[in-house]
């Protein structure tokens, strides 16, 4: 077994944690909809949240990813020179891996900056900036996206996002309805100043208990964020290190140390760190060279 059969075979433990911490958020999503259930049928209402769960297959069909997240991230298909200048990269790099390239679809973020991502189970996106870089770069940056895809990082994301979406729009409603909180409060001014603050406060702590009811992140957030933006990390090192095994380690090396000099320097403090979602490029080079990959 080649060492990208391997990678590709071995359990993913970022893939794994992004899915156990979305926990509380789906559970809080399924109770929402079996509160809706109990609105609108009393008698069946795990109806609505036991028929969601099966509906979100819907995400696995390519045609809702290709709807949703150009829509999502704001992606356009690429121009037919833009198509041009991708296609060769992306087609060395499918080759190198042994997948069908012809299974992804290829956007353009807008973004003027140096980047690039994967979502769903099919999307690879770069944006204009990345489709200026000389063909060995580009190529080290679609294979970096691949590895993710390959590792499984983004495959469950959109069924999870589906998951959750009912908390997530019902605690979008209630953070809304907390700006007219001030306006509340001050209605009641002409019964007096302390009446004003009272009902103000009853509200917001309303409000705060509705949030921690409809998205446990709230309360587990300070937590849990650094295990998240810990396991997120993993899986760009693992997405790096798929990269390389196709070959494109020294292009992927060279890569990282253009963005430290286009950023001059790639210096944060102690909890940007921790919070970061992405490694500091250094260390992402450090990884490399440690598992023997050099420029």
């Amino acid at each position: 077994m080649s060492e990208v059969e391997r990678g590709r075979s071995s359990p993913d433990l970022s893939a794994v944690l992004a899915v156990v911490l979305a926990v509380p958020l789906v559970a809080s999503g399924l109770l929402v909809l079996a509160l809706l259930g109990k609105l609108v049928w009393p008698a069946y209402f795990w109806v609505v949240p036991a028929g969601w769960v099966p509906a979100g297959g819907i995400t696995f069909v390519p045609a809702f990813e290709y709807f949703l997240l150009p829509l999502v991230f704001g992606l356009r298909s690429p121009t037919a020179r833009e198509l041009a200048r991708l296609t060769p990269s992306w087609q060395a790099v499918c080759a190198a891996a042994g997948v069908d390239g012809g299974r992804y679809r290829l956007w353009v973020d807008r973004s003027r900056e140096l980047n690039a991502f994967a979502a769903g189970g099919r999307t690879v996106a770069v944006t204009r900036t990345a489709l200026d870089l000389p063909p060995p770069g580009l190529a080290a940056i679609l294979a970096h996206e691949l590895g993710h895809h390959l590792a499984g990082h983004t495959r469950i994301s959109l069924f999870v996002w589906w998951l959750e979406l009912p908390a997530r729009i019902l605690a979008r409603l209630v953070r809304l309805l907390a700006l007219v909180v001030p306006y509340v409060g001050r209605a009641f001014a002409p019964f007096g100043r302390p009446v004003a603050v009272l009902v103000t406060v009853l509200l917001t702590l309303g409000i705060l208990t509705a949030l921690a009811f409809l998205d446990p992140w709230l309360l587990l957030a300070p937590l849990l964020g650094p295990v998240l933006a810990w396991s997120k990390r993993l899986g760009e090192y693992r997405a790096d290190l798929m990269a390389a095994r196709l070959g494109y380690g020294p292009e992927l090396i060279a890569l990282l140390k253009e963005w430290i000099t286009l950023h001059r320097g790639d210096e944060r403090r102690l909890r940007a760190r921790l919070l970061a979602s992405h490694p500091a490029h250094i260390d992402r080079i450090k990884r490399l060279k440690d598992r023997g990959f050099r420029a």
